[in-house]
């Protein structure tokens, strides 16, 4: 779900209540989250106010002790990391995952953050799919496909790699920054959207930092969206085993 799914926040805020905020996926979407599209606009009563009611609405409610709201652009919704937790009954464990290392990332909060908003809702439907998403949010992941790349990576038993991380060449002169990156091997991978090809500018740029990764001694591999399912992903891995594999043997081989 984007801003762009809802109504505008002003038409939004004419909705609430007094005792009123928006939550779960609504208030996940208005904080920048990369929560996909669900049915309805949700809501949250504190205490014992009326839920609301009305199509193209779901209603909540909370009561006041667990309560914890923000204002956002003149709104009230549930804050940030509660907004998160709140989705635990209404995502999937990758698409938490997904929102999380936004959080951790561009959103500027920690693990401990998604932690305790995790403890907040022990004993409470969805906690076990937040425990499950928490010990996958990693910090350093830039975008939702970066996250469906580094978990299908680890499904395919491959260890944790590096995230966006700098790689300098032998006079430490910056090179790129990939998306993946195993640093023993020299292996990096890359996320190829339809814009690298089709803006000349990007095309340019990801050429040159193709060249200057291959004279710094490193491997890349590309994959799009395509690569990431059927046999298109099932080739991937295999393409990224046998580099890993040749980087490992190029790390054990004596200098001459």
């Amino acid at each position: 779900m984007s801003l762009a799914g809802l109504p505008p926040p002003v038409l939004l805020a004419g909705v609430l209540g007094p005792n009123q905020h928006f939550s779960h996926t609504t208030a996940a979407a208005l904080w920048g989250m990369p929560v996909p599209a669900v049915d309805g606009v949700h809501t949250t009563t504190i205490g014992t106010g009326s839920v609301t009611r009305r199509d193209g609405f779901v209603g909540h409610r909370i009561t006041a002790e667990r309560a914890r709201v923000a204002v956002l652009r003149g709104i009230r919704v549930s804050d940030r990391v509660d907004a998160w937790a709140e989705c635990a009954t209404l995502l999937s464990v990758d698409e938490l995952v997904a929102a999380g290392d936004h959080l951790v990332g561009p959103a500027g909060c920690d693990l401990d953050d998604l932690r305790a908003a995790a403890d907040r809702r022990r004993g409470q439907r969805g906690v076990r799919a937040l425990c499950a998403a928490l010990d996958q949010v990693r910090v350093g992941s830039e975008s939702p496909r970066e996250t469906r790349l580094r978990l299908q990576l680890m499904r395919e038993r491959f260890r944790l790699p590096l995230l966006n991380c700098a790689i300098h060449d032998a006079d430490d002169r910056f090179v790129a920054r990939p998306d993946i990156i195993f640093g023993r091997e020299r292996v990096c991978v890359e996320y190829d959207g339809d814009h690298h090809r089709t803006n000349r500018t990007t095309y340019r740029d990801d050429k040159r930092r193709r060249e200057a990764l291959a004279d710094a001694g490193w491997t890349v591999l590309y994959l799009s969206d395509d690569d990431l399912r059927g046999p298109h992903w099932a080739a991937f891995v295999g393409r990224l085993r046998r580099a890993l594999a040749r980087g490992e043997a190029s790390r054990r081989r004596p200098a001459p």
